[in-house]
C-alpha cells in the first residue's frame, strides 16, 4: 500500500549546478580525478575547483584530496529516505504533509511561517542541514549535514495558552520513548526540554506558539537530535557537554526510521494530552528526570539560585528545595548542575 501523504523536495538554493557537476565527475570516475581534469571539463579554475570541493565537504561529501593525484568521492552523506518515513507513518495524522529540505536556514521559522499561512495539522518540515538552527535563549544548534534530525511539526491543538508549555513535556517524553525503543539506550529528560543520553546533551526541544490567551492558534514543535554524528563532528566547544545516539551505542541508527518512531510515538502521546490531560506526560517525565536529586543553579534576573531539584509540579514547573527548606517554583530559566 502507497502512503497518500503528500512529500514535497526542496533542494539546496546553495548547491549552485556546476557545485551538481563536481559531484557528477567525481560520481563516474571511481579513482583520482585530477583538479585540472574537472577545471578543463567545467572551464574554471583550479583554484574554483578547490573552493567548490571544499563547498561541498561543508554539505557532508566526504572528498579525498592528495597533491598531484586528484580528488576521489568517498563518501555521500546518507539522506533521510522519506517515501519509507511515509510509508510508515501512512495512517498518521502527524506526517500527513511533508516537506523536505537538503538545507534551510531553520525548520521552526519556516514551520512557523506556514503555520501561519494555515498549514494543516501534521505538517513536518524536515532538513539535512541549518544554517541558523537555534535551541531554546536563542543558543545556536548546530549539526553535520545527514547525521543528526532536524524537524519541526506543526500542532493545532486549540488549548488555552496557558497550557500550551506541557507540550513540551509531552514531546520530551515521546521523543525519549522513541529513542529508546530504536537505540536500547536509556534517554533522561532534563527540565524543560533537552535530551540526556549517557550524562550528555544529545538533543533538544523548542516549542514555538501563537494565539490568544484563552486559545492557541498553533504550535511548533522543533525537535533537534544529535544521530550518527562522530566525535570529531562534534563542535570543540561541545565535546564535553554533547553525545550522539551513535557515540553511546557505536551503532549507525536508521536516521529514516526513527523519524518514523518518533512521530508515531509524539502523536499518540499529543492526542492522549488533548483527550485526558498531561498526566501521562508529567508521569513520563519525572520517571525520566535528569535534575531530579541533583544540587542545581537556575538562572535568574535576580540572579543564580542553588538549590536541589525536587520534581516538577502538576503545571510543569520546576522545584527547587533551598538551603532553608523552602521550595521554590521556577516557570522558565537557565538549569545548571551546580557543582
Amino acid at each position: 500500500m502507497e502512503s497518500s501523504a503528500s512529500i514535497v523536495f526542496i533542494e539546496s538554493q546553495r548547491m549552485s549546478p556546476r557545485k551538481k557537476t563536481v559531484i557528477e565527475i567525481l560520481r563516474d570516475n571511481p579513482g583520482f580525478v585530477s583538479g585540472q581534469a574537472i577545471s578543463d571539463s567545467l572551464g574554471i579554475s583550479r583554484n574554483a575547483v578547490h573552493k567548490h570541493v571544499n563547498t561541498l565537504r561543508a554539505r557532508g561529501f566526504r572528498i579525498l584530496g592528495i597533491s598531484r593525484r586528484g580528488y576521489r568521492l568517498e563518501e555521500e552523506p546518507r539522506r533521510l529516505v522519506m517515501p519509507v518515513v511515509a510509508k510508515l507513518t501512512q495512517a498518521a495524522a502527524l506526517g500527513s504533509s511533508f516537506r523536505y529540505y537538503e538545507e534551510i536556514e531553520s525548520t521552526n521559522a519556516e514551520a512557523r511561517r506556514l503555520a501561519a499561512d494555515g498549514a494543516p495539522e501534521g505538517t513536518v518540515i524536515v532538513a539535512e542541514s541549518q544554517l541558523k538552527g537555534r535551541g531554546r535563549l536563542g543558543r545556536t544548534w548546530t549539526s553535520p549535514p545527514g547525521k543528526g534530525l532536524l524537524f519541526s511539526v506543526i500542532l493545532r491543538p486549540g488549548i488555552a495558552m496557558t497550557d500550551a508549555h506541557l507540550l513540551t513535556l509531552t514531546a520530551g517524553d515521546a521523543v525519549a520513548e522513541a529513542i529508546e525503543a530504536q537505540a536500547k539506550i536509556p534517554v533522561h529528560l532534563k527540565w524543560p526540554n533537552d535530551l540526556i543520553v549517557d550524562n550528555k546533551k544529545a538533543g533538544g526541544i523548542l516549542l514555538e506558539v501563537s494565539g490568544e490567551q484563552d486559545r492557541v492558534d498553533w504550535v511548533v514543535a522543533g525537535i533537534g537530535i544529535n544521530v550518527n554524528v562522530e566525535f570529531a563532528e562534534l563542535p570543540v566547544a561541545l565535546r564535553k557537554t554533547a553525545i550522539s545516539l551513535k557515540m553511546a551505542t557505536d551503532k549507525t541508527v536508521d536516521r529514516s526510521v526513527l523519524l518514523a518512531r518518533i512521530l508515531l510515538t509524539l502523536e499518540k502521546a499529543y492526542f492522549d494530552c488533548l483527550s485526558n490531560g498531561f498526566e501521562r506526560s508529567l508521569r513520563g517525565f519525572r520517571e525520566r528526570d535528569y535534575l531530579l536529586h541533583r544540587s542545581v543553579s537556575v538562572q535568574t534576573r535576580e540572579g543564580p539560585v542553588v538549590g536541589e531539584a525536587a520534581g516538577i509540579d502538576d503545571r510543569g514547573a520546576l522545584l527547587v528545595e533551598l538551603p532553608d527548606r523552602h521550595v521554590r517554583r521556577f516557570h522558565s530559566g537557565d538549569v545548571t548542575l551546580h557543582q
